[in-house]
Formats: C-alpha cells, structure tokens, sequence
C-alpha cells in the first residue's frame, strides 16, 4: 500500500506543519479525500472532520490522528542574524543540532537554514541552538521576511530504506493520518452500520488540544485514535505488528473495544501487540474526557528515531495495522455499541 500510494505520502510527510502550523497537511487531506468523504467540517483550532457519508446512519465513529509534527517557533533574532528557537514536542537537542531545517514566515514564504550552536555541546540545551539562515544582521532577517513566532520543522526528503523500512520527518502523526484516509477510502463503497469520521487534530504536541476540541465539536460514540511511539526491545517491538494499547498517562484503553480488536486480530491473523505508554499520552486521553465522555482506544505503530528529522516505520507494520483498522472498523454495528455502553456487565 505504501508503495503504490509512495507519491501522496512522500506530500503529506514532507509537508511543512508544526503545532499550529498544520494547513499544509489540512490541505492534502482534503485533497485526499474529495470524492471519498461527503463532508468536511473544522474546529475552531483548525482540526479537520472528514465525514464517510452524509447519509449514514447508525454509531457515530471516529478515527483521530494528529497532523502537526515536532517543531519550533522564532522565539527571537540576535543582532548577528541567527534565530533563537521555541521547542514545540519533545526534541532532544542533540538530535537537532545540525539539523536542516524549514523556515516558514506568516505569508507562506520559506527558506533554508541550518540548527547550529555557539558554545559547548557537553551541556547542550534548546536554549543554546540557533538557526543560520544565511543571513548577517537583524535587518536582513527582516528583510528575508522573517519574525518572531514563525514556525521552524526539520527538513528530510521521505525515501524507503531498503524494501521494508521509510524514513521520513514527520511519521509522527502522518502515519496516522493516511492510516485514517486509507480506512475510508477502502470502507467507501461497502454497506457499513455506522457513521464513520476521519479526524486531523491539531496541536497534539504541545498538549492535545485538537483532540479535545474536534470531539466535542463532533460528539462521537466512540474514538479510535492512531498514533505512534519509540520501539523497545521487550515491549513495543519495531517489526512485530501494531500496538493496542491498554493504558497510557492520559487515559485508559476502553476494555470493550481492546477485546474487540484483539479478536479481529486473532480472528484474521493479524501479527499484534498490547501496549503500555507509561511515559506519555495520545489523543485519547482529552477525547476521551470530552463532555460527558467517550469510549476510546488508541492504536499505534513501533517507530525508530520519534521526534527526529528520521523517524523510521516498518512498512508490514502499517500494513498490519491497515489491515486491524479495517476490519475491526467494519464489524462495529448497533449491538456492538449496545455492549459499549452497557455498564450492567
């Protein structure tokens, strides 16, 4: 699959989005999904509801994946030219010093430059980094039109390494947006019990907000977030399929719907596993407190290098995860809502 969709997803990964910078990738998703989705709605932060049908009835589903990627901000220019960065998401800064980056200033205008620092690396912080942009003085950085609070993303040309491996800047979250449209795409024409979304959240990284947002705006049934983390040598293994996960900082996986993927797993032969991300969150935590609640579960792929310039997926991974997605997605009905919310049992 990620071969013969190679040219849309090398778009959507080397687009230019940082939290609160996402349009470009809201862009190719609405592109994307022209002719499959009946519909497309915003939240006010700017996450997009893509609607399967119009005329669907039925449990009101919703697949979640974060457009925005790991970044900076302009946060100031020194008198010789440079630019001083804001963190935006966890980055090491020893993985982006010397890193290439991509300035875009408020008008869509871009430009190279290159993470360097001025002093030691033995006690490296993102305070100690700066961006070359080739410029000499304030006033040409000025001139090159660039601000503060213009938003800064890694630069990386996505490419298969070897047959089963990609690179790219961003698989945290795109990977999770194409696994959403993929889903759609395929459960377009087939007759399905439910009403089914795809959301691109916004501002994942810097504290899940578009998570929340987006559903209370849409009010779902049920949440299925997709989303990625680092692989482990135990758990989590790169290579060994997706990752339901039970529990994370945030939220607890719903019991119901990680038995029912489970079994879809089993059932169809799809290589899995159970997940605990004791150290951070994913969308599912803000959606799933969202009014009066909502059940939720988060699924998510082994990556190598998160929250770098090369972030790596395995490609039998995603396969494996499409094809979970899938199937689980189309055997929710009616009586499996029933169950949901059935707190007699």
């Amino acid at each position: 699959m990620i071969k013969k969709n190679f040219d849309y997803i090398k778009r959507i990964t080397e687009a230019h989005g940082p939290a609160g910078s996402e349009e470009e990738v809201r862009e190719i998703i609405r592109e994307e999904l022209t002719g499959v989705a009946d519909f497309f709605d915003y939240d006010n932060l700017g996450s997009i509801i893509c609607r399967l049908n119009d005329k669907a009835t039925g449990p009101k589903v919703a697949m979640i994946g974060h457009m925005d990627e790991v970044g900076f901000l302009v946060q100031s220019i020194t008198s010789n030219g440079y630019l001083k960065l804001f963190k935006m998401g966890g980055i090491d800064p020893a993985i982006a010093l010397g890193a290439t980056v991509i300035v875009k200033n408020r008008y869509g205008k871009k430009m190279e430059g290159i993470i360097f620092t001025e002093g030691s690396t033995k006690d490296l912080t993102i305070e100690n980094l700066l961006v070359d942009i080739g410029a000499k003085s304030r006033d040409e950085v000025a001139e090159l039109g660039i601000s503060i609070g213009d938003s800064v993303a890694f630069k990386r040309e996505t490419k298969f390494l070897g047959d089963k491996n990609v690179v790219a800047k961003s698989w945290d979250d795109r990977v999770g947006c194409i696994l959403g449209m993929e889903v759609m795409k395929k459960l377009k024409n087939e007759k399905l019990d439910m009403d089914l979304y795809f959301i691109g959240s916004v501002q994942e990284e810097v504290g899940t907000r578009g998570g929340k947002t987006s559903v209370n705006k849409l009010n779902p049934d049920i949440v299925i977030v997709l989303d990625v983390a680092t692989g482990k040598k135990e758990t989590r293994i790169y290579g060994e399929g997706p990752c339901i996960v039970v529990a994370d900082k945030l939220s607890l996986g719903n019991k119901k719907m990680l038995n029912h993927f489970e079994e879809i797993a089993k059932s169809e032969n799809i290589k899995y596993q159970l997940d605990f991300l004791a150290g951070g969150g994913t969308d599912n935590g803000p959606a799933t407190l969202s009014r009066a609640g909502v059940p939720g579960l988060a699924i998510i792929l082994p990556v190598k290098n998160c929250h770098t310039p090369n972030t790596i997926i395995n490609v039998e991974d995603f396969e494996n995860c499409f094809k979970l997605l899938y199937n689980g997605i189309k055997n929710i009905d009616e009586e499996f809502m029933k169950k949901i919310y059935d707190y007699k049992i």
